[in-house]
């Protein structure tokens, strides 16, 4: 564990406190995985915030922190009391391209989140991300963040660009008298449903938010996860270790909040497709989904997408499903809008960046 604070003025290094009249700003740098712990400790009420996505809240990162290599995490944060804070808990990547700091919210193209009470903390604590990645030597690649004016103001302050992200597709309700789906839709799954009849295939879907029983279904979701990659040849995120635990503890997160919903599909007692759902307010997220290549001919996929759909429309509460990540649109049964995701970006020191290795999607923006 190091911890790098050391008194300055506004204006000075990062790592230490600024007096700004009579306010005091500590700035500071936490490394290892028990620093980042007692971070998280400390800044609980910012990072557990009622806005925070459940894909960067407290309990993501608790879960998500074991399976990253201890010496690789770290920490930044400003406090000028609760005026005037911001957070980030990051982790280091080390590959051909050299060293790369990420954010450990987020990851597989979920929603990560600033923490931060204003811009101006924001901006701050840019300053001071930006330092320590020079000190470290290492890129900046802060991907799936909110387009808000914190995040202009990091970007901002960490002499960063702005990337475009794949936007995340979302259902709006339909109005009174309006289809969730095209008329095209509506008859390809009662062909599908027809198709099913005729081979004499029993359907049977069910929803749950039981933690046990997500538990003892998780040895067939790996399964239904592997099988697509399996079928068509690529690795698996699943294959390493470190991949499975990371998938393990995320979808063990979201139970960790209380906001998790599994939906199944089994044609003829087999597990056929699957959804892990994001219950919440007004929006219910999509968070994983997968369908077993074997029963492609009935479109399970489908059928549970469109079940799903229904089914969080049924709640008066819900106005907005949404797929969490940037799923390509026309990959879905219905999409009425996106929403926008940044990317941070810069370059290590003394590497250009050039503008088309943005990657996962980014684009420069105009």
């Amino acid at each position: 564990m190091s911890v790098s604070s050391a008194p300055r003025l506004e204006g000075a290094p990062a790592g230490g406190t600024a007096v700004r009249g009579i306010v005091e700003v500590e700035a500071a740098v936490v490394e290892g995985r028990a620093a980042v712990s007692a971070h998280l400790e400390r800044f609980h009420d910012l990072h557990a915030h009622p806005a925070t996505p459940p894909t960067a809240g407290v309990a993501w990162l608790r879960r998500v922190l074991p399976s990253a290599p201890p010496a690789s995490v770290w920490a930044v944060h400003v406090d000028g009391g609760p005026g005037e804070r911001a957070a980030l808990v990051l982790v280091d990547r080390v590959d051909d391209g050299g060293r790369r700091t990420e954010l450990l919210a987020g990851g597989g193209g979920h929603q990560a989140s600033l923490a931060a009470t204003t811009p101006a903390a924001a901006a701050r604590l840019g300053r001071v991300l930006g330092e320590a990645a020079h000190r470290r030597g290492s890129a900046l690649h802060l991907a799936e963040l909110p387009d808000d004016p914190r995040v202009h103001a990091l970007a901002a302050g960490a002499g960063a660009e702005l990337l475009d992200a794949l936007p995340v597709p979302e259902v709006r309700r339909p109005a009174e008298g309006e289809h969730l789906v095209s008329s095209g839709v509506r008859k390809n799954l009662r062909k599908t449903h027809n198709r099913l009849a005729h081979d004499g295939i029993g359907a049977e879907m069910s929803f749950s938010t039981d933690p046990a029983a997500f538990e003892a279904a998780l040895p067939e979701l790996e399964a239904a996860y592997r099988d697509r990659d399996e079928a068509h040849g690529v690795p698996c995120a699943l294959d390493t270790p470190a991949g499975r635990d990371t998938w393990l503890a995320r979808l063990r997160a979201l139970g960790d909040l209380g906001r998790r919903e599994l939906a199944v599909l089994r044609l003829d007692g087999e597990l056929a497709a699957y959804v892990v759902g994001v219950p919440g307010g007004e929006r219910y997220g999509i968070f994983d989904g997968r369908f077993v290549t074997r029963w492609a001919r009935f479109s399970p996929g489908r059928l549970l997408e469109h079940e799903v759909l229904q089914r969080a429309f049924a709640d008066p509460g819900v106005e907005v499903v949404d797929w969490m990540t940037g799923v390509a649109p026309e990959t879905l049964l219905a999409v009425s809008g996106t929403r926008r995701r940044l990317v941070v970006r810069r370059g290590r020191p003394g590497v250009p960046v050039p503008r088309s290795a943005g990657g996962g999607g980014a684009a420069p923006l105009d």
